[in-house]
């Protein structure tokens, strides 16, 4: 069966009308065909958006799709109705802004669709621009007549029409709608409705009046009421008013009623992750953190529910059950069928990853209707791992390259079940490639929040000459190398902040030369969280990074948005080399690239000039960028836009 395209002109306030009119028409469709909604807007707020979107809980074969109207042209179209806005004049150019659209199916927000919809959408209109509904209200005034029609003349209700857009294309139709307005500002009374009929004068083929049941109708048609399949509530006696007296009132407020229940069902989001920053056990870590204190802490709203999905644990029937921060995070059983018990128990709505290290719940949803939200925070391909990660030779963490879940995401990718997000534009490329994505795969930039202090006020007279390492003691961030750094500049003082978590014996090995304190100016604090680090932050005029790979750490942001500045062998969105320096890459372990740092430090150390200008600049482009507020947004819309 052939999709059903509709089209509505409204504006933000017609919002709450246009969710009954969506539910009128789904609840009575019977056919379950695809509904391609198209919405003609100029200043439709992201809140209404997500509003209509939510609507795909309940009806997944509804697609909802928003036009931006920047038209000054037809906003300046004159108005002689009080109650009817400029967005109805939107109606003319649907032909060009659809051009891939040949029919389609225009409805106002006023309507209620009480009847299954396909039997007008599959009237042949093929040699007429459009059909629409006799208008008995015109007909009873006599005003035909003043605009050169005969009184027994087809004139329509504008309200409901549907519209033959390739021939209205081919016939120049929209021009003409437009040029005619301004010919005859002044000489018609119903704007756009009378142009409407005036330019398809003849190319109009007449639908049954069920099809758009006025409120004029219901006064001189009371016969075909029970049969009426658009309700539409035409002048200003609407029935969303208090005190409305309009006779088909009770009809709508019943939808409206149960759009509103419809409404109230929250939307339920998976956090597909493997850390929960020291919750149930999990590492401490940047994953972690961002699943922790940003996610499952400010994501969730009256709208938005989550759980934090932690992969298999020993069970081999039932799940693990922890309640952390308010947040419930499961282990799932070790039994295939346990498994897909719990998803189907559970029946979230949309899953949402911070990359993707265990694919075992996702191999265990059964309905092809899920999708992914996947946030690209560190992707690491197989050619990271050769040609940069695999070049240590002391010590290396084991590789975690694990083909089958990147397969997992790419067969997602071809059935449209992933949206990827990405932390930052130079992580786009290292994705494409570990999840053998084309080219053109679209990524919607989507920065990590951080945590700060927007009152602080930055005064190099509170920076000391301390420099910071802040990250786990793993053998990826080659501490090692910020040690030996220390060791040839006792001029400053050096704090690691961090602990061991993985693989702990041979990390300390590694660093136990360090830390037996023959370094009188290397300090090891362990972790730090909370005040404690940000005391830190602000107190310290560098941070070094010395890992061979990351992704963009949030150890970065944070040092940044108080203006403690970057020295890295790594770079990602060239923070470092606006914020800092890039020392270039160093290879291997790392010990014959160590007096690479010493002038780069030195040099933001000792100019104060280049060192403020770093940190002002930072602390501007954080706050801007990586603030709390942006990413509660933007990532709402994420989950919003696909459900």
């Amino acid at each position: 069966m052939n999709d059903i395209n509709l089209a509505f002109c409204i504006n933000d306030n017609y919002t709450p009308q246009l969710i009954v009119v969506f539910w009128s028409i789904m609840v009575n469709l019977h056919s379950g065909r695809n509904v391609n909604t198209y919405i003609f807007s100029s200043d439709i707020s992201q809140a209404s958006k997500n509003r209509l979107y939510k609507m795909r809980l309940w009806f997944k074969n509804l697609h909802i799709n928003f036009i931006d109207v920047n038209n000054a042209e037809l906003q300046n179209m004159p108005k002689t109705i009080d109650y009817i806005s400029a967005e109805t004049y939107y109606r003319y150019v649907i032909p060009e802004l659809l051009p891939d659209i040949d029919k389609i199916l225009y409805l106002d927000a006023d309507i209620i669709v009480n009847g299954d919809i396909s039997p007008l959408y599959d009237t042949d209109i093929s040699k007429y621009y459009m059909a629409g509904g006799y208008d008995l209200y015109i007909d009873d005034i006599k005003y035909k007549p003043e605009i050169g029609f005969g009184q027994d003349e087809l004139y329509v209700n504008t309200g409901v029409l549907l519209m033959n857009l390739k021939q209205m294309r081919t016939d120049n139709i929209p021009k003409k709608l437009i040029n005619t307005t301004k010919k005859m500002a002044g000489k018609i009374k119903y704007q756009d409705q009378d142009i409407i009929n005036i330019v398809c004068r003849g190319k109009i083929l007449q639908f049954d009046s069920i099809y758009n049941y006025t409120s004029h109708n219901i006064l001189k048609e009371k016969r075909k009421y029970k049969r009426a399949v658009i309700i539409h509530y035409t002048g200003a006696n609407k029935p969303w008013l208090p005190d409305s007296n309009n006779p088909m009132r009770h009809l709508w407020r019943r939808y409206a009623e149960k759009a509103a229940k419809m409404n109230n069902r929250k939307i339920r989001v998976a956090l597909l992750i493997d850390e929960f920053f020291g919750g149930a056990g999990t590492a401490f870590g940047g994953y972690g953190a961002l699943a922790r204190k940003y996610i499952a802490k400010y994501i969730p709203n009256d709208d938005i529910e989550m759980d934090v999905l932690l992969g298999t644990h020993g069970h081999r029937f039932t799940p693990r059950k922890y309640h952390v921060d308010n947040v419930d995070l499961y282990r799932l059983p070790r039994k295939h069928w346990a498994s897909r018990l719990f998803l189907r128990i559970k029946n979230y709505d949309v899953y949402l990853s911070i990359e993707l290290t265990d694919d075992w719940v996702l191999r265990h949803e059964t309905n092809p209707n899920k999708k992914l939200i996947l946030w690209i925070q560190d992707p690491r391909p197989k050619s990271a791992w050769e040609n940069t990660i695999d070049t240590m030779q002391s010590i290396k963490d084991p590789c975690f390259y694990t083909q089958h879940i990147y397969d997992t995401v790419n067969g997602l990718y071809l059935q449209n079940r992933v949206k990827f997000i990405s932390q930052g534009y130079s992580l786009n490329k290292l994705g494409m490639e570990l999840y053998n994505l084309p080219l053109n795969t679209p990524i919607q930039y989507l920065p990590n929040p951080i945590e700060m202090d927007m009152d602080f006020k930055f005064d190099i007279k509170n920076k000391k000459k301390q420099i910071i390492f802040l990250g786990r003691l793993e053998a990826q961030k080659r501490c090692w190398l910020f040690c030996e750094v220390a060791k040839r500049m006792p001029e400053y003082e050096f704090y690691v902040l961090g602990q061991f978590f993985r693989y702990p014996e041979d990390n300390k090995r590694m660093m136990s030369p360090y830390m037996n304190g023959d370094i009188p100016n290397l300090h090891f604090v362990g972790h730090v969280d909370g005040n404690e680090k940000a005391k830190l932050l602000k107190e310290s005029r560098l941070l070094l990074s010395t890992a061979i790979w990351e992704g963009i750490p949030i150890s970065w942001l944070e040092a940044l948005s108080y203006g403690t500045i970057l020295v890295s062998d790594l770079e990602r969105e060239e923070l470092a080399g606006k914020f800092g320096k890039f020392v270039g890459e160093i290879s291997g372990d790392g010990f014959d690239g160590v007096d690479k740092f010493i002038p780069a430090i030195r040099e933001l150390m000792e100019n104060d000039k280049l060192y403020i200008a770093n940190a002002t600049a930072a602390i501007e482009y954080i706050r801007n960028r990586h603030n709390i507020p942006r990413f509660i947004n933007d990532m709402r819309n994420v989950i919003y836009q696909e459900l």
